[in-house]
């Protein structure tokens, strides 16, 4: 049995090993996605505003980040999401295809700052989607079982042998230890 696990732990480590190790980095980068500069624009600088009241549109912000001249963003159907930042007052328009992100000053509805989100460009490589929709929802789920079985194996193959080793000292024997002569 105890090869069995070996075995398996060596096919599936090997079969697995370009997906852990494309998800390992990506998880890695997107762990610390605040912390690394190129990974998402920086917030820009927006008028305060003292009541919501004061803040503009929707249709305000969607005209101005459509306009910003962004090629992936040139129709309303073109966003994926509209994100508010009370605390910022910006709007960030972020496109559905492409991984562009317009950053709309929520007093004036002027646009303060043009970027690429990196950070889900990382995200679509992480869950496999960037190489097709229907990867995320097959091999992804695929290799987290696999991964999973790499924990499971890897644990029987560590505790086998000191487990071995204890009943065999238990037992009084000390044939079969290694350095001891035959």
């Amino acid at each position: 049995m105890y090869r069995w696990w070996r075995q398996a732990h060596k096919v599936v480590g090997i079969g697995a090993a370009f997906f852990l190790l494309v998800m390992a980095v990506t998880g890695f980068l997107l762990s610390l996605k605040g912390e690394i500069p190129w990974m998402r624009p920086p917030v820009g600088k927006a008028e305060k505003v003292e009541s919501l009241a004061e803040v503009v549109s929707v249709d305000v912000v969607t005209r101005a980040a459509l306009s910003a001249g962004r090629p992936d963003l040139r129709t309303a159907d073109d966003i994926d999401r509209i994100d508010y930042r009370p605390g910022k007052n910006i709007f960030k328009v972020v496109s559905a295809v492409g991984y562009s992100e317009v950053q709309v000053d929520g007093k004036t509805g002027q646009v303060v700052a043009v970027g690429n989100r990196n950070d889900q460009l990382v995200e679509d490589i992480h869950d496999l989607s960037f190489f097709d929709e229907r990867l995320r929802t097959t091999v992804s789920p695929v290799i987290a079982l696999a991964l999973a079985m790499m924990a499971l194996s890897g644990v029987v193959i560590w505790t086998v042998p000191i487990l071995r080793r204890r009943k065999h000292a238990q037992s009084g024997g000390t044939q079969g230890k290694r350095g001891d002569a035959p």
